[in-house]
């Protein structure tokens, strides 16, 4: 089976949805991320460091696995 995707990369809309299709990839590993390993390690994070704001340590993680993953959210949402 195979499928075909067609975009104008001269439509602003095409581009975008064209963008979002060659970055799904890499979100699907920043969820996974989060999914499995992030929150599992927040636990452990929060046991160790008491005092600290789990909301942040959560927020500085999500920031950092879109950066290793390349993935921009501000070019993939207009």
């Amino acid at each position: 089976m195979k499928a075909l995707l067609e975009f104008d990369l001269n439509d602003p809309d095409d581009r975008m949805d064209h963008l979002r299709c060659i970055k799904s990839l890499s979100m699907a590993c920043v969820l996974f991320e989060l999914t499995y390993n992030t929150f599992k390690t927040a636990y452990d994070y929060q046991e160790v460091n008491k005092d600290a704001d789990m909301v942040e340590y959560l927020k500085q993680r999500l920031i950092a696995l879109l950066d290793e993953h390349n993935v921009n959210v501000d070019e993939l949402i207009s």
